[in-house]
């Protein structure tokens, strides 16, 4: 006999009044309620028992009648499935680590979830679609449930790339047809997440520590190198043909144990999941595999679906949007942590360009344009990351003689910095040089890349050198550093001039430097449109010390050779193509500091030193004082080599 029953959603105003039979059980009342669109699978039966409400869960419903979790009114309380649920269920604050075997979830908690955008996915959630490898980076990606092309991903499947060696040629080539339901979508941002006072104080010690680099690389394996910040969940199953080799989510239909023997065998295609044709991806037939009737059987895929609509059953399915736990941290504790590691060798690229020299002092500029990475964009587009750039320029025509180049970097207030260049001939001539330009972005790692084994650490000093107001053409910079242990101990350092202005008073001053032993940089300026020792102009120079670079075959330190009436020179090994390298000159001086300015001239194969001619009639500072040569008897000159891996 049916009664009035009042359904009330729990946490809603609003109620429905429907007319059912308290002696169904409850999987029969579902039936009802899902025909007349009343319930859904976010859906819950609950018993009010005093102030609480206690839910029956799916598979239970057919053990229970109607009036036995009805109240006294008539009232049947349905509980909706929110994110604490699933959230709880699936550790979805919980950090994730990639790894060959697909993702895992951190031993440790760094965050705890305020809030979160619930999303029922309904109809579009299913499709039927082949994965398919492109590479073994897309393998791991896809293992680890990432299908859509986010950056922030490939930088996280770097790290499985730096940490694991496994072969899997064969799972490479292979392909699997598979049928997806997505049932909910989870997503939350940083303002969801609360810190946890362990994690806190995990990174507030590694800020502390002698070596927070190592630290915090200790600590993601604690607590996971990201959180996806959306999640799917539902199930999916893959095929070899009609066979099911791996399931993700729901009840495999011929686990018996775990199927609900009192459901009703036949599938309801009035449920909520329509299968909408135009979500559906287009699926081959013709593609699947043959399989022996007699070895497996067929998977039944709408038994499948039917045990889908218990959330017990779903799992994650796909992972979008992980951001890197520390990048999650409050903005002056993530400040604290990227600064605690220091400056990073961000990105490296080698680049043609065209130089035209059609006049004496034409310079070229190179602008740093949009084929930068997308993540090393957002790093340098955020003033935090207070970063740089160096350069180098190398010619790639056969046998040029008589020009060599330079580069400096000019860097504006507000304004995307550029690379200066400068032809230096020792006769003018008109011509278009074909260039490559290396060069390097440094800063902070404000998405805390640093867990890749080769990102360089760098220590970078700026010294600022105001123009004086006399026609001072050469002058020093102090340093205050032992570039002579550096040296022996093999660490790199190299410098660039960084002018802030650029007008007529400086666009075609060159400004040149030596490394020197006495803790000094000699610097001095070279005008290529008059050929003579020019006025030092107000610049910033920037000397870059690679402090543990993991690769110590991408540096190396050479002496010059001598041959009878040609300039001293380094051989290289020759390259195809051009590589141009980052190069620097270091003098051990002694009591007679009169060597004339050096410049370096970096061409395939070979790095010569080089000497400008001064038409000045000799009356500057320089052709007056600093006539000296390096010789072969001396041996007190070196060249510092870096060629590091493009990033």
């Amino acid at each position: 006999m049916r009664s009035k029953i009042i359904i009330k959603p729990i946490g809603l105003q609003s109620s429905i009044l429907k007319g059912l039979n308290p002696d169904d059980c409850l999987s029969d009342v579902r039936k009802e309620l899902e025909s007349s669109n009343t319930i859904n699978d976010m859906l819950i039966f609950s018993k009010k028992i005093g102030e609480e409400f206690i839910e029956v869960e799916r598979e239970d419903e057919g053990n229970f009648l109607l009036k036995e979790i009805i109240t006294d009114d008539n009232i049947l309380y349905l509980n909706r499935i929110d994110w604490k649920l699933l959230s709880n269920q699936h550790k979805l604050d919980y950090g994730c680590i990639m790894s060959y075997d697909g993702i895992k979830k951190a031993n440790k908690r760094a965050f705890t979830m305020k809030d979160c955008e619930l999303t029922e996915i309904k109809g579009k959630g299913y499709k039927k679609d082949k994965l398919e490898f492109k590479s073994k980076e897309d393998w791991i990606k896809k293992t680890n449930l990432f299908f859509s092309n986010d950056i922030n991903v490939q930088n996280f499947v770097k790290l499985v790339e730096s940490s694991d060696k496994k072969i899997f040629d064969d799972e490479i080539k292979s392909s699997y047809q598979y049928t997806e339901l997505g049932k909910v979508s989870l997503k939350f941002n940083k303002t969801n997440l609360e810190l946890t006072n362990e994690f806190e104080n995990d990174v507030k010690d590694a800020i502390n520590s002698i070596n927070p680099g190592e630290r915090f690389k200790k600590i993601t394996g604690d607590y996971g190198q990201f959180i996806p910040t959306e999640i799917i969940l539902g199930g999916r199953v893959y095929l070899n043909g009609s066979v099911c080799t791996r399931l993700l989510g729901g009840i495999h239909p011929d686990d018996k144990k775990e199927l609900d023997e009192k459901q009703d065998k036949e599938f309801d295609e009035k449920q909520d999941i329509e299968i909408d044709e135009k979500q559906d991806i287009e699926f081959d037939e013709k593609q699947s595999i043959k399989f022996d009737e007699n070895q497996s059987k067929e998977f039944d895929e709408k038994t499948w679906i039917k045990s889908l609509n218990n959330h017990q059953n779903w799992e994650c399915i796909e992972l979008k949007n992980p951001i890197n736990i520390f990048q999650l941290l409050p903005d002056d504790l993530c400040k604290r942590a990227y600064e605690s590691i220091g400056k990073k060798i961000l990105y490296t690229k080698i680049k043609d360009f065209d130089y035209n020299l059609y006049e004496p002092g034409m310079y070229g500029t190179f602008e740093l344009n949009n084929d930068i990475s997308q993540n090393i964009l957002e790093i340098i587009q955020n003033e935090e990351a207070d970063y740089d750039i160096f350069a180098t320029v190398v010619n790639t025509a056969k046998d040029l003689k008589k020009v060599f180049f330079n580069c400096q970097i000019l860097k504006k207030q507000k304004a995307k910095p550029s690379i200066i260049i400068h032809g230096i001939q020792k006769k003018f001539r008109p011509r278009t040089y074909k260039l490559k330009i290396a060069y390097m972005i440094v800063g902070y790692d404000t998405h805390f890349n640093f867990l890749l084994s080769d990102i360089t650490s760098v220590e970078l000093i700026k010294k600022e050198y105001k123009s004086k107001k006399n026609q001072c053409v050469f002058d020093n910079i102090k340093l205050q550093r032992e570039l002579g242990s550096m040296m022996a101990s093999g660490i790199p350092f190299f410098g660039i001039p960084v002018l802030s202005n650029f007008d007529s008073s400086n666009n075609s001053i060159v400004i040149g430097h030596n490394f020197s032993s006495n803790q000094t940089i000699d610097i001095f300026s070279y005008s290529v449109k008059n050929n003579c020792y020019s006025k030092l102009p107000s610049f910033t120079f920037f000397i870059l010390i690679i402090s543990d670079y993991s690769t110590s075959d991408t540096y190396t330190s050479l002496p010059f050779n001598y041959k009878m009436l040609k300039s001293p020179f380094i051989p290289l090994q020759s390259s195809r193509p051009i590589i141009p390298k980052y190069i620097s000159l270091y003098l051990s001086k002694n009591d007679n500091d009169n060597y004339k300015p050096i410049f370096l001239k970096q061409k395939k194969g070979q790095i010569k030193i080089k000497y400008v001619d001064c038409k000045c009639k000799p009356t500057c500072y320089v052709c007056q004082n600093k006539t000296l040569k390096i010789s072969k008897s001396e041996k007190n000159i070196d060249c510092i080599l870096f060629d590091p891996p493009a990033r």
